[in-house]
């Protein structure tokens, strides 16, 4: 993975040309290989989320306090979309 941060700061936008562009060339066909064919969207958003996940993780490298600071929000946010009320 190629992206590297600021403390506190998305340096890997939430979207498949994000992830790709944080990725490998070997990592971004491991990525489009396990989002082809995946045609439910929870599960496509899944395989997105931990891939974006991986990308952030490489890009914040040893800061992990700016690492949690910046993914956070972003999974809070997806879990209060996604609860039953």
């Amino acid at each position: 993975m190629t992206a590297m941060a600021e403390s506190g700061t998305l340096r890997v936008p939430r979207s498949i040309n994000g992830i790709e562009h944080a990725l490998t060339y070997d990592e971004r066909a491991r990525f489009y290989a396990e989002l082809g064919p995946v045609e439910d969207p929870l599960d496509r958003e899944a395989v997105i989320t931990s891939w974006w996940l991986r990308a952030m993780s490489a890009a914040y490298g040893g800061d992990r306090s700016g690492y949690r600071a910046a993914v956070g929000p972003v999974l809070a946010a997806g879990r209060s979309v996604g609860a039953v009320a």
